[in-house]
């Protein structure tokens, strides 16, 4: 039983280990968005942005939104960006004794809305 378990996570993480992926999930986080948008802001192709959607709706971290033609993603809960600030908080922590390299990530802004920095 605990080996399913696992593996349910590790595949969760698996499809968070593509920066693209993450950065696809930045920008959902901050409102829903068509993949054509997607495409613009990440600078990549459709039909890139829509493999990696896939992936993300396979894990069930986004969901599409359907109205006629169009599909408009968003996350299926803000859990999902608070699982990436954690990560982002544990990166910071790691780099602790690097003080330029912290001051840098430090600055970009947390996935989680409204959180404040931890210090």
């Amino acid at each position: 039983m605990d080996t399913i378990r696992f593996v349910l996570v590790s595949e969760l993480f698996s499809a968070l280990s593509h920066p693209k992926r993450l950065e696809i999930i930045n920008h959902i986080g901050k409102g829903e968005r068509g993949s054509g948008e997607l495409a613009e802001l990440t600078g990549l192709s459709k039909a890139n942005v829509s493999q990696h959607l896939n992936v993300l709706k396979a894990r069930a971290l986004v969901f599409c939104e359907k109205s006629g033609t169009t599909c408009r993603y968003r996350l299926t809960s803000d859990k999902v960006l608070e699982v990436c600030d954690l990560i982002r908080q544990i990166i910071l922590d790691q780099m602790e004794s690097d003080t330029e390299k912290r001051k840098s990530l430090s600055d970009v802004l947390p996935f989680v809305k409204g959180q404040k920095e931890r210090a």
